[in-house]
């Protein structure tokens, strides 16, 4: 298997990854009293920031995503605190769980291994094991099912009972991206270009997987914004940039925002078009925003994967 096709493999893998991490245990099973914390990087975090984007939808209750080793100072022994680490081992992952008990916070740890699982079972903490074996941006499933299983258990949502309910309509989706011509016709357009990502709040954890993923697995950098902010500032320099033609905007355009947030997306879109961009645009489908934001990073992952297989036969070519 080639390293193009073992990429597409693991980015058509997710609605299983989340499907198998549903079935684990936590320990945890009474409601923090104060906040709920996530600390992690990269992947890790990005799995906290998918259950943040739901629960600003779903829930009155809040998560906080620290991507760091460095605690806000509002966390304190009544914050529950869930530290994120694939691999056990991620330097900024440890101090956080350090300066944590330090605290006195309860610590929840969602590893497949390293020092992380060995600091959390020597601690008494509450561990959630993930599957090994893989690296860490090829176990975003794993890990959003867990964390959902950890937050479920403390009443603070339903995320866990959601994602099961999603799971027969993402191999449904995840079937018909790979079986059309979606995935190809969006990495072609981006062959070349430096890809711009930009989302409504609610789909804030799609565009930072879709910048992540063609960084990664391309080699070639991209970034990420957010509307309307993209509105009040960042429209300047695309409209003034001579050398515009390094650069693709990717809108991820959700067909179930308001009505004000609709009309903002279509006018900007309208700015770039007259200032001569090509827009690869993904509409974004589904009962919620978990929905939305599960399938978004399931198409981002494969046009990633895609993008890679058309970089790397160019370069042979």
């Amino acid at each position: 298997m080639t390293a193009e096709s073992d990429k597409f493999q693991w980015a058509a893998m997710l609605p299983e990854q989340i499907e198998e991490s549903l079935k684990s245990q936590s320990a945890v099973r009474s409601r923090p009293e104060g906040d709920v914390c996530v600390f992690g990087v990269g992947t890790s975090a990005l799995a906290g920031e998918i259950l943040s984007d739901y629960m600003d939808c779903q829930s009155r209750s809040q998560i906080c995503v620290v991507r760091g080793a460095e605690l806000p100072g509002w966390v304190d022994k009544n914050t529950t605190a869930i530290v994120v680490s694939y691999s056990g081992d991620t330097a900024e992952a440890l101090a956080a769980y350090d300066r944590l008990r330090a605290r006195g916070c309860v610590a929840v740890c969602v590893t497949s291994g390293g020092e992380l699982l060995e600091r959390g079972l020597s601690n008494g903490d509450c561990v959630v094991r993930l599957p090994q074996g893989l690296v860490s941006k090829d176990a975003l499933g794993y890990i959003l099912g867990s964390l959902a299983v950890v937050v479920e258990s403390m009443g603070v949502c339903k995320a866990a009972t959601d994602l099961k309910a999603l799971i027969p309509e993402l191999k449904r989706y995840r079937d018909s991206l790979v079986c059309e011509s979606r995935v190809e016709r969006m990495a072609s357009m981006l062959v070349d270009k430096i890809p711009v990502i930009y989302s409504i709040g609610s789909m804030r954890s799609s565009a930072v997987r879709w910048r992540m993923q063609i960084g990664e697995n391309t080699g070639f950098p991209s970034f990420c914004g957010f509307l309307p902010e993209f509105n009040h500032n960042e429209i300047v320099g695309w409209t003034g940039d001579s050398n515009h033609g390094l650069f693709v905007p990717v809108v991820l355009y959700d067909e179930g925002a308001s009505l004000w947030i609709k009309n903002m997306t279509c006018t900007s879109m309208d700015i770039l078009k007259e200032k001569g961009f090509e827009i690869a645009t993904y509409d974004a489908n589904g009962s919620g925003c978990l929905e939305k934001n599960v399938k978004c990073i399931m198409m981002g992952d494969l046009v990633s994967a895609r993008l890679t297989h058309l970089y790397v036969a160019k370069a042979s070519g």
